[in-house]
């Protein structure tokens, strides 16, 4: 592991050992009741807010159903007896009839003066006179500016009544170009026959004393540069104009619909009081704005309650937490925690190799997950148990170096092998030599495998690195296995086909010598016969050399006898050569067969590698579903893979030279049948030879008994005779030639099958 990975791995470590499972429940706890108590707080006050919100919608309502219930109807019902009396004064009415403008306008004036208006009972604005066609006449001495029929829509109204609505009032709710609010009423001039239209423009704030008792808080008017025009509050106190809005106030809360917004109160409220304000827009009844008025009220009543229940809450809250702690304390404490001593007790026992450890019993929650967790574990211990101890006692020597060069761990065979254990061999356990173990330190140079031959064996090596799953270099593990014997029976093997090459040349070549002397043997029988024939004609010419002529042929009757002598041996030793050559194809054969039984065997030791791979890619598998606790034991499977790897290797070798000692032995067992059939070939010459001499005998027979006829030819005879004589001497040379090569070729066969026999001794086949 690398540095740098240490540090990180301590570092977690150490932050692990801050996150228990009770200091994370503690956490968790206070986080949920932190959150829980915030969140009943902050519905408390977003309940308050809401509700004042709510408070302050209704009052633009209100505010606009009081004002249009007092200036609409009640100020509306008030002023009209008074405009009647006041559109039916004859001096007005002549003025309209005159169309004196200027005593018109007068008349207005004194309007001004009127009871009503002294009295108070009216606050007389202005007063416009109007034509029929409403065209403006004249206005009082007030001069406002302005008028109803400056709006276009209500001049259009009014010019389109009727001669009945027409006779009627029309009462208008509206506010001047500088936001002042006014009550105008146009009314006909001259009762039934009207000559004109008169409009009275009043002030109807007035009528709006009290108002901000009744809505229990305090009014006011505003014009459009923020002054005061009308307040009323809520102790029942009324003024009009004059004072000035004062800036928002942050103690003021809620929020108005489309058309209000929340402001402060006129007034600063006393410490400890909450109070609510809104701008209200009241409608002139026409979709219009009449009026920007300011309402504000104390709400320290509804403050007090919400903080009464809001406290209430927090202490129900804090009862029931606790209560929620300690029952949840006692949960956890008395399965949960308990049920974690159980697993940790378990995992401790398992780690110690105790597989048949017995679990806590839990419902089917995540505590049941976990201990089915924990059973899978165990059985992953088990199996990783069982491939180690399978490891341990595996024939294969196996041994782990660490990236330093040190020995760390030789299992049972390899301690038995090097005759001592990790902390008392050498770092040479095997003495392979200086360069075996650089070749072996460095990392670039693995995976490899090589056949080395050391003072003690020969030792099928295979080295391979063994890393982690970032590819960290963890160690080398070596293996090896001591095959002196297979490799003294490949030289045995490479030795034999040398000398079955050799042989088979020396008997093709003492094949084709075998093959020249039969055929000159033939040729001498063939030119004995030819001669022989010519001998008996020229005897019947010889009669008189008959006495002569008898002695040669005995002695010619002796010579061929010695021929057919000598060709029995011949045929006899060509015999015995067959019979060798026919053990020697039998040797072959057992030979053939023992090389099958070998190739059997490779498949048996290829069946066994399978199956062990099988067992450590099982082993691999089981490692991973044992998470950090099958590392180590994934380490053993990957070696035990490697190991069947290497098997499975050395087995396809070993099949491969059997292979190729199969063709060979073949070989050599076609090149000795040939030989046989050289040799059956050869008994058959001879055997015409020893039946080609026998006629020559039974001719010669016959020549005694005609040698008195041949007595005229016995000169020509006697060279005739002296010439078979030197044939046969030559046959003779050439079968004791051919009984020489026959036996030199036995010998050969002979030491063929005991080559053979001695390959066989160090095969351990026989």
């Amino acid at each position: 592991m690398t540095g740098d990975k240490a540090a990180k791995t301590a570092i977690s470590e150490g932050a692990a050992s801050l996150l228990t499972l009770r200091r994370i429940l503690l956490v968790t706890g206070l986080l949920v009741s932190g959150a829980v108590t915030w969140m009943l707080l902050w519905t408390g006050d977003t309940y308050r807010n809401f509700a004042v919100e709510t408070l302050n919608n209704s009052v633009s309502g209100t505010v606009n159903f009081f004002v249009g219930s007092r200036v609409a109807t009640d100020y509306g019902d008030k002023i009209t007896p008074i405009a009647n009396e006041w559109s039916r004064l004859g001096s007005l009415v002549k003025s309209y009839q005159e169309n004196d403008q200027t005593r018109m306008k007068a008349e207005l004036d004194i309007l001004s003066n009127a009871r009503e208006v002294v009295q108070g009972d009216l606050n007389l604005i202005e007063a416009v006179a109007y034509d029929q066609e409403f065209n403006q006449l004249a206005t009082s001495q007030a001069n406002l500016g302005s008028s109803i029929t400056d709006d276009p829509e209500i001049k259009a109204y009014l010019m389109g009544r009727d001669k009945g609505e027409a006779r009627k009032p029309a009462s208008f709710m509206w506010s001047t170009p500088d936001g002042r609010p006014v009550f105008s009423l146009v009314l006909p001039v001259g009762g039934f026959r009207a000559v004109g239209f008169l409009e009275i423009i009043t002030d109807p704030l007035p009528t709006l004393a009290g108002i901000g008792k009744v809505l229990g808080g305090n009014f006011q008017i505003l014009d459009n540069s923020g002054a005061v025009l009308f307040e009323s509050l809520e102790d029942g106190a009324a003024e009009e104009g004059g004072v000035a809005v004062s800036e928002p106030d942050e103690s003021a809360e809620g929020q108005a619909d489309a058309g209000t917004s929340v402001t402060d109160a006129p007034k600063t409220p006393a410490a400890g009081t909450h109070r609510a304000a809104v701008d209200v827009t009241i409608s002139d009844g026409r979709g219009g704005v009449w009026a920007e008025a300011r309402f504000d009220r104390d709400i320290s009543d509804f403050y007090d309650q919400t903080d009464s229940l809001r406290t209430l809450s927090i202490e129900i809250l804090v009862g029931v937490l606790i209560a929620v702690w300690i029952a949840g304390w006692v949960l956890l404490r008395s399965t949960v925690f308990r049920n974690l001593r159980g697993f940790a007790r378990a995992m401790t026992s398992i780690s110690q190799g105790d597989t048949n450890v017995n679990l806590p019993k839990v419902g089917n929650d995540e505590i049941g997950e976990m201990k089915k967790a924990l059973i899978a574990l165990r059985e992953s211990v088990r199996q990783a148990l069982i491939l180690q101890n399978m490891v341990e006692n595996t024939p294969t020597m196996t041994a782990l170096i660490s990236p330093d060069g040190k020995l760390s761990y030789l299992n049972a065979s390899a301690q038995e092998y090097v005759g001592g254990t990790v902390g008392s061999v050498s770092e040479d356990f095997l003495k392979l030599g200086a360069d075996f173990q650089a070749k072996l330190a460095n990392p670039a140079n693995l995976p490899f495998s090589d056949v080395i031959q050391t003072d003690r064996d020969y030792l099928d090596i295979l080295a391979a690195p063994v890393r982690d799953k970032d590819n960290v270099l963890l160690g080398t593990m070596l293996a090896w296995n001591a095959v002196t014997e297979r490799e003294e029976s490949r030289i045995a093997v490479s030795e034999m086909m040398v000398e079955v090459a050799r042989v088979a040349q020396s008997v093709t070549e003492q094949s084709e010598g075998l093959l020249s002397l039969a055929s000159e043997l033939t040729g001498q029988s063939e030119s004995t016969a030819e001669h022989s024939g010519s001998a008996l004609d020229v005897s019947r010419e010889a009669a008189s050399n008959t006495q002569n002529v008898a002695t040669a042929v005995e002695e010619l009757s002796s010579s061929i006898a010695e021929i057919n002598r000598q060709a029995s041996e011949a045929s006899s030793v060509t015999g015995r050569a067959q019979m060798e050559a026919e053990e020697s194809q039998r040797n072959i054969g057992s030979l053939e067969k023992a090389s099958s039984e070998i190739g059997s065997i490779i498949d048996l030791i290829n069946d066994i590698a399978h199956r062990t791979k099988l067992l450590s890619l099982n082993a691999t598998i089981e490692a991973e579903r044992a998470g950090p606790l099958g590392k180590g034991f994934a380490v053993v499977a990957n070696e035990v893979k490697s190991l069947a790897d290497q098997t499975a290797s050395a087995t396809g070798q070993i099949g491969d030279l059997t292979a190729a000692i199969q063709q060979e032995v073949q070989k050599a067992a076609h090149s000795i049948s040939t030989v046989g059939d050289v040799i059956h070939q050869v008994n058959d010459i001879q055997s015409t030879i020893t039946q080609s001499v026998d006629e020559q005998r039974r001719a010669t027979s016959e020549i005694s008994e005609n040698v008195q006829r041949i007595a005229e030819g016995a000169g020509s005879m006697d060279q005739m005779i002296r010439f078979v004589n030197d044939g046969a001497q030559g046959t003779g040379r050439n079968a004791h030639d051919l009984n020489t090569a026959s036996h030199q070729l036995s010998e050969m066969a002979r030491n063929l099958s005991n080559r053979m026999r001695e390959f066989s001794d160090r095969m351990k086949l026989t």
